[in-house]
């Protein structure tokens, strides 16, 4: 079966040549907005006789890297996941996310697969606003649109007529997965890398079926590696197993609890700390401002552990110093705190971590 030869993008039906057509027309329209150009132009590669896309990874826990996949494990991938979402040319998926990376790029290809209507929204962090009467069976989100859509009651009635929602691309804060147990949709919490050409596994966040593990999609099984860290075996995607630095509990070969990111353990005085355990705990003392835990060299301790707040606003720093030690275990507790005005973000929304307590440090 050719899947690059027929779309249909916002309830319009376009074959190769049409596509062509558009492509050229609007491509280089100085007019239209930056996701538009994405789009347009990553269809125009993807209807390409190219066997190959190169895609960029966002940067996230080191420099962005350029890696390239043939358009066979592309299709593979996308196959997956409409295998097991059941998504066919009568369903509608919904893009509002950008087409520069991955799950953007993935979310056009199981179109292209499917059949299905792919309606197209300007990324934002208010989502839907123009899409009052679509009735959506597929969609994925980052965290802060999610957060946004919940926030009243007339958006969250509206997310909940989303048959699947996938989030992904960020942590996905206590506060708001303890607020999607009771959507009545399927939303589910992604684990998905730019080198596994996105999701591989999924977490169930709403209903009875909601679940701390993570379980793979059909083709994917995972092994531990002597760190305690993920390897995922994805043949039809990757030739070879993806050794990740994210420290699992692994419960058989295709279920895993996620623990935190070897590459952020704090090794305190001799006391391995996961930021990811500890900022969990500390969700409830500021559940309206963005924080995370890191570390800074200290001459006693090896590292000493740091939380960096989001300002604005107000709040009692000394308040949230005494109310951490009355939750946080003595080896937990964060022997400093900065507060940065805005925290720096990647092109895809996710914290700069290293930058910002870099940031926080000279100021």
């Amino acid at each position: 079966m050719n899947y690059f030869d027929e779309l249909t993008l916002n309830g319009q039906g376009y074959f190769r040549n049409d596509l062509v057509r558009l492509v050229n027309k609007h491509i280089d329209d100085p007019n239209i907005s930056d996701f538009k150009k994405s789009l347009y132009s990553f269809i125009n590669e993807w209807i390409s006789d190219t066997p190959t896309i190169t895609v960029k990874t966002s940067g996230t826990t080191g420099l962005p890297k350029i890696i390239t996949f043939r358009k066979d494990q592309f299709i593979s991938s996308a196959m997956m996941t409409c295998n097991y979402f059941n998504l066919t040319d009568d369903k509608k998926a919904l893009l509002c996310l950008s087409p520069d990376y991955i799950a953007g790029k993935m979310m056009v290809v199981r179109a292209f697969v499917s059949g299905m209507d792919l309606i197209t929204l300007e990324p934002s962090d208010k989502p839907l606003l123009g899409i009052a009467g679509e009735k959506i069976d597929f969609a994925a989100f980052v965290p802060l649109q999610v957060q946004n859509l919940i926030g009243n009651e007339i958006s969250k009635k509206r997310f909940q007529t989303f048959k699947n929602v996938l989030i992904g691309g960020a942590p996905i804060s206590p506060l708001l997965e303890k607020e999607l147990e009771s959507c009545t949709n399927a939303v589910y919490a992604t684990f998905a890398m730019t080198e596994t050409l996105s999701h591989i596994a999924l977490r169930r966040l709403s209903g009875k079926s909601r679940s701390d593990k993570y379980f793979a999609l059909q083709g994917v099984d995972f092994e531990k590696d002597d760190r305690g860290c993920l390897i995922v075996n994805a043949p039809l995607m990757n030739d070879a197993p993806v050794i990740t630095n994210d420290v699992i509990e692994l419960y058989d070969s295709t279920h895993f609890k996620w623990l935190g990111r070897f590459d952020n353990v704090i090794n305190s005085g001799g006391v391995k700390i996961h930021p990811e355990i500890v900022e969990h705990k500390l969700t409830a003392l500021l559940p309206n401002r963005r924080f995370f835990i890191s570390s800074i060299p200290d001459e006693r301790l090896g590292q000493k552990m740091v939380m960096v707040i989001e300002g604005g606003g107000d709040f009692d720093i000394t308040a949230i110093k005494n109310e951490a030690g009355n939750i946080l275990s003595k080896y937990e507790i964060p022997k400093e705190y900065y507060v940065v005005g805005k925290f720096l973000e990647t092109a895809s929304g996710k914290v700069k971590k290293g930058d910002t307590l870099k940031i926080a440090i000279e100021t």
